[in-house]
């Protein structure tokens, strides 16, 4: 079979210091046949001259811009304008291994799943350490059908951030006819589509393997510690699972557990809570009675 086209969506805002890095990775991919769409969502910063360097210089890259709309509008104009059978998503102060593209796409015709989930390895920028958990010696595949996975979720999220992210992942074009990020919510938004996605697929592949590189600094939103709009968002997302794993007859006592541990440990800080914050833990304490 002929390589088919993938697409790379690569949302921009204020990575001058890693956007050439990232991009690089992807234009030595050993992995030829893609087209690079570069979103940039308003970036002030000096992105856009980086940008119109790499597309200058090669075809394969391709330059938008827009007003500021946050992650999810920038993704999702990516998936508009994509051309590929298969897209994947790459954060744009993070960068790839060089045959991330070769070695997903092998396996997701191989397989014929819907997606595939690759693993990652973590820089932090604080300490200038890497934090791994995949080691080679230990690499597997699985296959997961839709319900399998569901089931086994909760679990997953706790241990392997790989199943909550929609980066390190490669994906067949069409699931996107049918689920888009949520452009109303800043916060969670690779947490809701990838569960979204769960749903949809038939089957996926999950192969033990860092391919992905996600590094963490100052301005990562992994990196800082949960506001109280984002944990809002968190326990808003998660009640909102529940009615589907109902309709799909998959115990959602797990999922609930998880809603409860979250909620009680904010709880348990409350000590901490700043001006206007009370109104958010009454709502917690009602969900909590009602769960």
């Amino acid at each position: 079979m002929e390589n088919e086209l993938i697409s790379i969506v690569v949302p921009i805002y204020n990575v001058e210091n890693y956007l050439r890095m990232c991009l690089d990775s992807i234009q030595n991919q050993t992995y030829q046949n893609f087209e690079c769409l570069l979103i940039n969502d308003g970036s002030p910063d000096h992105s856009s001259k980086i940008c119109e360097e790499f597309v200058e210089k090669d075809s394969r890259f391709k330059y938008f811009e827009k007003a500021n709309g946050g992650l999810s509008s920038a993704r999702n104009l990516g998936i508009e304008c994509s051309g590929g059978a298969y897209i994947t998503f790459v954060d744009s102060d993070d960068w790839l291994e060089s045959d991330y593209l070769e070695v997903l796409y092998s396996k997701i015709v191989e397989y014929d799943t819907d997606f595939v989930i690759g693993s990652y390895k973590k820089l932090s920028m604080s300490d200038n350490c890497y934090y791994m958990h995949v080691w080679d010696q230990d690499y597997y595949e699985k296959i997961w059908t839709s319900q399998e996975l569901l089931t086994q979720l909760p679990n997953l999220e706790n241990y392997d951030g790989s199943y909550t992210v929609s980066w390190g992942k490669l994906f067949k074009r069409f699931l996107f006819d049918e689920v888009l990020f949520n452009e109303q919510r800043r916060f969670g938004e690779d947490f809701e589509c990838s569960f979204k996605l769960y749903l949809t697929m038939t089957s996926c592949l999950y192969i033990h393997r860092a391919l992905y590189n996600y590094r963490v600094h100052s301005e990562s939103m992994v990196g800082k510690v949960k506001t109280e709009r984002q944990l809002m968002d968190d326990v808003e997302i998660r009640l909102g699972r529940i009615p589907f794993l109902i309709g799909r007859g998959i115990d959602s006592t797990p999922y609930i557990a998880e809603i409860k541990r979250l909620i009680q440990w904010r709880l348990d800080t409350k000590s901490d809570v700043e001006e206007g914050e009370s109104n958010a833990l009454c709502m917690y304490r009602e969900i909590l009675r009602n769960l």
